[in-house]
C-alpha cells in the first residue's frame, strides 16, 4: 500500500495549532497514532476536523479542496484506494473530468466510482486548445478526409472551436475531455464504506495524574438496563432448539401486555433487520445493544464481565448432504436413459437449519467507550424537517398530499384513488407521525384488483395495530417523540387469536418497519450527501436563524468572512474567520458563536433561496439617491472616496462617504483612540471597534473599487497602513501559502503572489500618492485663504501648486505614477517677467524642433506636424467579446451590435508609407508579419485605423474587403466643449481660450493681486498666437517650466498601456 494522497487532521480545541498530516491509503492503527498526536480520543470524538489536504505533483488529483474537508475519513480512506488502481494517463482523464464545467463529479461517492468509468470519457490529453483540437481532427484523428493542400486554408482555431461546441467538450489544463456516450455505472456512490476500508476508531483516552499520584475522580456510572437470559437445560441443540422455541411461543402469546408491546417494538427500532424470532427474543432478555464474544473484543476492543450469561439467539447452521436426483437437461426435464427411465446423479444440497448461539448486550461489557451509535434523529429544524418528509414522500408507495379534513381526522389513505391525504396545518412532528402510519396502510392494506372479496385482507382493528405499531418503530428509530403511542388495545386485540396469526401479523409489523426504515435511511443518505456537494462546492451560504436573523458568510483569503442581518436584512455585525481549514458549516457555526447567536440554524439557503436572499439585503442596505450618485460618479480628475458600509464606532455613520485623504487620518486617529482608551483603567467599552469601508478610485482610467474591514484598536494605524500589512501578512504567511497550494496548486499560489504584489507595489503607492496631493492642496489653499501679506511670487508658488494638483491627478488616475516634480517656492525668486521669457524661450524651441516658425507653432495648436501612420485593433480576450469575433459586418448589424472600440484593443502602430492601401496592410499582417506584431493575422472583425493628413479613418476587415465604420472613432469632448463655450469663432483653436489675456495678467501683479502662473503661460502662448506677436529670445533657463513638465506627463502618459482589467475583490 502507497501513499496516494494526505490530508491533514486537526483538533478544533487546538486551532492555533499545527495538525497531523495523515497519508492514504491507511490502517487504523495509523490513524489511532494520529490521533494520539493531536489529542483526540473517544472522550472528544467531536474534536476531529479535516483541514488540510495535499498530493505529489505527479500523483496530484484535482478534487475540490471543501469537497475533501466536508468528506469523513473513511470515505477518503476509501477513495484513496480505489484511486490507487489508475495508471497515470487515467489519473489525467480524472483530473480533467473534475475541471470540466459543470462536471458529473460532483461527490466523493461519484469520484469513487470513477475506475468502473473510465471508458465514459474520451480524454486528448495533448489537446489544450481550439488550435491543437482543430489541429487533432483535421491532421491526426483521420476523421477529416480532404487533400492536404485544401486543409491548409482552414482556421484550425475556428475549427477546434466549432467542434468542441458541436460535441460540448472542455479544455482543461490536463487535456480536451468528452463523454464518449456510454452510460455511467454506478457502484459504490451511496452506499456503506465497505468494512475492510474503515479505519476511523478513536483510542481510549490517556489518564493523567499530577507528580501526588492523587487517584482520578470516580464518576458515577449510570445503573445499566437489568438482562434477563434465558437458561437452557437442554443436553443437545436439538434439545435446545425445542426450549427456544416454546419459550418464542410463550414470549407471544405474553407479548400483548400494553408496557411489553411497547418495549418490543422500541427492540424492533434498534435491531429492524433482525429476524422475528432474534427480535423478540433479545427484547424478552432485556438486551439493548447485543454483539457475540470475539465482535466486542476484536471490533470493540471491549471484553465480556467475568461470570455474565449470554442472550440466546438463533443463528443459521446450515449443512450439506448428498443426495441422488433425476439428471435435468437445459430445459430443466428429466434426461432417458437407453432403458426409458430417468438418469440420475448425486449432487450436494444444503439444507437449512438455526442453532442457539449466545450474544452479550453492552452492559456485559467492559473497555473502549463506545463509538457514536446514534440513528439519524430527527431535531425539529425545518431543514431536517423537509429532508425527512421529502425521504417519506420518496419511500411511499403512492403519492402524498395536503387538505382540510372533515372531521378531525389527521390524515386517510384513499384505497381507490391510491393516495394518502393529511391535515393542512398541523405540527412538524405530528405530520410526520401521521405520514409514517398511512404509508404503512398503503404499504400492507391496498385492495387487491384480482381479490374482490379480499379474502386476505385483514379486519380493520389488525389493520390499525399494524399501521400504528410500524409508525412506533419507525419513530422510535430515528428519536421522535413517541410518548403518546398507547398500546392498551392490543391485549383486546390479540384475545382468541391463533398463535400462528399472531406470529404471521407482528412478522409484518417487522417486515415493513425494516422495509420502511431502509428505505428512509438511503433517501436521506442522497438527500444529505447531495446537500453536502452543494455546500463543499459553494463560496458563500446563508443560515436563516429560528430568531429571525441571517448569517451570510462566504470564502476569502484568510479563511472565511460573514456578516449577521437582522429581521429585516439590515447588516448588523460581521467580521473575517482566519480558519481556512474549516468546513463551511463549521466556520458557520464558529462565525455564530463568536457573535453569540445561541439561535438554532433553521435552514441552509443555496441557489435560489440564496440569490432571493442577497437581492433583498441588497435593497434593505443599498445607499440612499444622491450617495448612490455620488458614490458612482467616475471622475478622471477626482480623488478616490472611501465609503463606511458599517461601523462599530458611534464617531461614523454607516453609508457616510469622505475623501480617502480624510478616511486615512480619521482611520488613524480613531484606531489610535482606541487602542488607548482600552489600556485605561476602569475600560468597560469593546476590544474593537470593528469598521468595513469600500473604497471607489479610478485605476489606469478604469473606475473600480477595493472593499475591506479594520478593527479599530489592533494598532494598523491609517486605512492605507492597514491595507499594506494586511497584505504584507499574507504574502509571507507559510500558513496561506501552503492553503493555496494544496487547495489549488502551484498556479493559484503565483497568481496570488502576483495580485498582492501588484496592490503593495502599485495600490498603495497610488493610494500614497493622491494622499500627498491632497497634503499639497490643502496646504496652498489655506495659505492662500488666510494670507494677505504673502507676496506676488509666493502667492504665484500656490496657485500652481494648486494648478499642478489639479493637472496631476488625473495622470495617477491613469496610471501615471511618476508624476512632474512639484513647484518650489525657490524656484520663484525670479520675476515674473523673468518666467514670462522662460515660457517664451521654450515655445521657440519647440517651433525650432519642429522646423517651424512661432507663428506656425502656434497657428498649429503648439503641436509638431503628425506622419501619417495606422494602427491594428482586436478584439479584446473576453466572454463580452465572444459574440463579436470573426463576425462579417452585416451580421453585426442584422444583430443589433457595433463595432464599439471599448471592446478592443490596440496591438500594433506603424508608420503609413506612402502608397500604402489597406489591401497592402491585410497582405503583409497575414503572410510576412514584422518582427514586432504581437497578435494574431489580421482576420474578420479585426479593425485598421488610418491616420492621414491629421484626419482618422476606422475600417472594419470584413469577409470581402473592409468597410469603413465611423462609429469606431470617438469625438474629441475637448473640442465639443470649445464650441459649445467660444462665442467669438476666431478663437476655436483646440484651446479653451477663458483666461485672462497676458497685459491683464501684469496689470493684475502690479496691483498686488493674486495670479496663477499657469493662466500666465498660457495667456503667453495666446500671445505668440496672435497676428504680429512678438518673439522672445530669452535665454533657455536650465529647468523646465511647471506648463512644460506637466505637458511632457500628459504626453507620456498617453503612449501608456491599455488599462489593467481587474482580476479578483482585492481584499475580503
Amino acid at each position: 500500500m502507497s501513499e496516494l494522497f494526505s490530508i491533514q487532521l486537526q483538533n478544533r480545541q487546538q486551532q492555533g495549532r499545527d495538525g497531523v498530516w495523515l497519508d492514504l491509503p491507511t490502517t487504523t492503527e495509523q490513524v489511532q497514532a494520529a490521533l494520539r498526536q493531536i489529542g483526540i480520543s473517544s472522550d472528544n470524538p467531536q474534536g476531529l476536523f479535516i483541514s488540510g489536504y495535499f498530493a505529489e505533483e505527479e500523483k496530484r488529483i484535482a478534487i475540490p479542496y471543501n469537497m475533501v474537508l466536508a468528506s469523513s475519513v473513511d470515505e477518503l480512506n476509501f477513495l484513496a484506494a480505489r484511486l490507487e488502481t489508475l495508471s497515470a494517463g487515467e489519473r489525467a482523464e480524472l483530473n480533467a473530468a473534475l475541471q470540466t464545467p459543470q462536471g458529473e463529479l460532483s461527490s466523493i461517492g461519484r469520484i469513487t466510482d470513477f475506475p468502473e468509468n473510465v471508458e465514459y470519457y474520451v480524454h486528448l490529453p495533448d489537446v489544450r486548445g481550439p488550435v491543437q483540437l482543430g489541429d487533432y481532427y483535421l491532421n491526426r484523428s483521420g476523421m477529416v478526409d480532404m487533400p492536404d493542400e485544401w486543409k491548409g486554408g482552414i482556421d484550425t482555431a475556428q475549427f477546434g472551436r466549432y467542434v468542441a461546441h458541436q460535441e460540448q467538450g472542455a479544455f482543461t489544463q490536463y487535456g480536451y475531455l468528452v463523454k464518449s456516450g456510454d452510460e455511467w455505472q454506478k457502484v459504490h456512490e451511496g452506499q456503506p464504506v465497505p468494512e475492510e476500508y474503515r479505519v476511523l476508531s478513536f483510542p481510549a483516552p490517556e489518564i493523567l495524574r499530577d507528580a501526588a499520584n492523587i487517584p482520578p475522580p470516580v464518576q458515577p456510572e449510570m445503573e445499566p438496563q437489568k438482562v434477563i437470559p434465558i437458561i437452557l437445560n437442554g443436553k443437545d441443540s436439538a434439545e435446545r432448539m425445542k426450549e427456544i422455541t416454546d419459550r418464542l411461543e410463550t414470549g407471544i402469546q405474553q407479548l400483548f401486555d400494553s408496557d411489553r408491546y411497547k418495549a418490543y417494538l422500541t427492540t424492533l427500532a434498534k435491531f429492524h433487520n433482525y429476524s422475528f424470532n432474534n427480535t423478540l427474543l433479545i427484547a424478552m432478555q432485556g438486551g439493548q445493544l447485543v454483539a457475540g464474544f470475539n465482535k466486542w473484543k476484536d471490533t470493540f476492543h471491549r471484553t465480556v464481565k467475568k461470570g455474565e450469561k449470554g442472550i440466546k439467539i438463533l443463528a443459521p447452521a446450515p449443512y450439506k448432504v448428498k443426495q441422488k436426483m433425476e439428471k435435468l437437461d437445459e430445459q430443466g426435464k428429466p434426461i432417458l436413459g437407453k432403458d426409458g427411465k430417468p438418469l440420475t446423479e448425486e449432487k450436494t444440497v444444503q439444507i437449512p437449519a438455526f442453532k442457539v448461539v449466545s450474544v452479550f448486550d453492552v452492559s456485559q461489557t467492559e473497555g473502549e467507550p463506545l463509538p457514536s451509535i446514534a440513528v439519524n434523529e430527527l431535531p425539529g429544524s425545518v431543514q431536517d424537517y423537509q429532508d425527512f418528509f421529502k425521504a417519506l414522500e420518496q419511500s411511499s408507495p403512492v403519492p402524498i398530499g395536503f387538505e382540510d379534513i372533515e372531521g378531525g381526522a389527521h390524515g386517510y389513505f384513499h384505497l381507490l384513488d391510491k393516495r394518502i391525504a393529511i391535515q393542512e396545518g398541523m405540527s412538524q412532528l405530528q405530520t410526520i407521525k401521521t405520514a409514517i402510519h398511512e404509508i404503512a396502510h398503503a404499504k400492507l392494506h391496498a385492495i387487491d384488483p384480482n381479490d374482490p372479496e379480499q379474502t386476505n385482507r385483514p379486519d380493520s382493528r389488525t389493520r390499525e395495530v399494524q399501521a400504528e405499531s410500524v409508525a412506533y418503530a419507525v419513530c422510535q428509530h430515528y428519536g421522535l417523540d413517541t410518548s403518546e403511542y398507547s398500546f392498551g388495545y392490543v391485549a383486546g386485540w390479540s384475545s382468541g387469536r391463533e398463535l400462528a396469526e399472531l406470529k404471521a401479523s407482528l412478522e409484518i409489523i417487522r417486515s415493513a418497519a425494516h422495509e420502511l426504515i431502509s428505505a428512509l435511511d438511503e433517501h436521506l443518505a442522497e438527500l444529505r450527501q447531495q446537500r453536502e456537494a452543494d455546500l463543499s462546492a459553494a463560496q458563500e451560504v446563508a443560515f436563516a436563524l429560528d430568531n429571525g436573523n441571517t448569517l451570510f458568510i462566504q470564502t476569502c483569503d484568510s479563511g472565511y468572512d460573514y456578516t449577521l442581518y437582522d429581521p429585516d436584512n439590515k447588516a448588523l455585525d460581521g467580521g473575517q474567520l482566519d480558519a481556512p481549514g474549516l468546513t463551511l458549516p463549521d466556520a458557520g457555526q464558529e462565525a455564530l458563536n463568536l457573535l453569540g447567536q445561541t439561535a438554532a440554524v433553521a435552514e441552509v439557503l443555496l441557489g435560489d433561496k440564496l440569490a432571493a436572499f442577497q437581492e433583498a439585503e441588497e435593497k434593505a442596505n443599498e445607499l440612499s439617491a444622491p450617495e448612490a450618485e455620488k458614490a458612482a460618479a467616475t471622475d478622471l480628475s477626482a480623488e478616490p472616496t472611501v465609503t463606511i458600509l458599517w461601523s462599530e464606532s458611534d464617531k461614523l455613520q454607516d453609508g457616510e462617504i469622505m475623501p480617502l485623504s480624510v478616511a486615512n487620518r480619521v482611520f488613524e486617529e480613531l484606531d489610535t483612540a482606541q487602542h488607548t482608551d482600552r489600556e485605561k483603567d476602569g475600560y468597560e467599552g469593546g476590544w474593537y471597534d470593528k469598521t468595513a469601508f469600500r473604497i471607489d478610485f479610478t485605476l489606469n482610467g478604469q473606475p473600480d473599487n477595493y472593499e475591506g474591514r479594520q478593527d479599530f484598536g489592533d494598532g494598523d494605524g491609517s486605512l492605507i497602513q492597514h491595507i499594506q500589512s494586511y497584505h504584507e501578512y499574507y504574502t509571507k504567511d507559510e500558513n496561506w501559502k501552503n492553503f493555496v497550494l494544496h487547495n489549488k496548486g502551484t498556479e493559484a499560489w503565483e497568481q496570488d503572489k502576483a495580485e498582492r504584489e501588484m496592490i503593495l507595489t502599485e495600490f498603495i503607492p497610488y493610494l500614497k500618492q493622491h494622499c500627498n496631493l491632497s497634503a499639497m492642496e490643502q496646504t496652498a489653499t489655506a495659505a492662500l485663504r488666510e494670507g494677505q501679506n504673502i507676496s506676488p511670487e509666493q502667492a504665484a508658488y500656490y496657485n500652481t501648486v494648486v494648478a499642478y494638483v489639479q493637472d496631476c491627478r488625473p495622470l495617477l488616475n491613469q496610471g501615471q505614477y511618476n508624476l512632474p516634480e512639484p513647484p518650489k517656492l525657490a524656484d520663484f525668486d525670479q520675476s515674473l517677467q523673468d518666467y514670462k521669457a522662460q515660457v517664451q524661450s521654450e515655445i521657440a524651441q519647440e517651433a525650432a524642433d519642429a522646423g517651424m516658425t512661432v507663428e506656425e507653432y502656434a497657428a498649429a495648436g503648439f503641436e509638431a506636424p503628425q506622419q501619417d501612420s495606422f494602427s491594428i485593433y482586436q478584439l479584446r480576450n473576453e466572454d463580452s467579446t465572444r459574440d463579436y469575433r470573426f463576425e462579417p459586418y452585416d451580421r453585426l448589424q442584422a444583430a443589433g451590435r457595433t463595432v464599439d472600440k471599448a471592446n478592443y484593443m490596440e496591438v500594433y502602430a506603424a508608420p503609413l508609407t506612402a502608397g500604402t492601401t489597406l489591401e497592402d496592410i491585410y497582405r503583409t499582417f497575414n503572410i510576412d508579419h514584422p518582427a514586432d506584431f504581437k497578435g494574431h493575422s489580421l482576420s474578420v472583425s479585426d479593425v485598421v485605423v488610418l491616420h492621414q493628413n491629421g484626419q482618422d479613418t476606422a475600417h472594419y476587415c470584413d469577409s470581402v474587403g473592409f468597410q469603413q465604420v465611423p462609429e469606431f472613432l470617438r469625438e474629441n469632448p475637448l473640442r465639443t466643449a470649445e464650441l459649445s463655450t467660444e462665442q467669438n469663432e476666431n478663437m476655436i483653436d483646440g484651446v479653451l481660450n477663458n483666461a485672462s489675456s497676458l497685459g491683464e495678467l501684469e496689470a493684475k501683479a502690479k496691483a498686488g493681486e493674486q495670479i496663477s502662473l499657469t493662466d500666465l503661460a498660457a495667456a503667453v502662448k495666446a500671445e505668440e498666437k496672435a497676428p504680429k506677436a512678438k518673439k522672445s529670445r530669452a535665454a533657455k533657463p536650465k529647468k523646465p517650466s511647471i506648463r512644460a513638465q506637466l505637458d511632457a506627463a500628459k504626453k507620456e502618459q498617453s503612449k501608456q498601456s491599455p488599462p489593467r482589467e481587474k482580476t479578483k475583490e482585492l481584499e475580503v
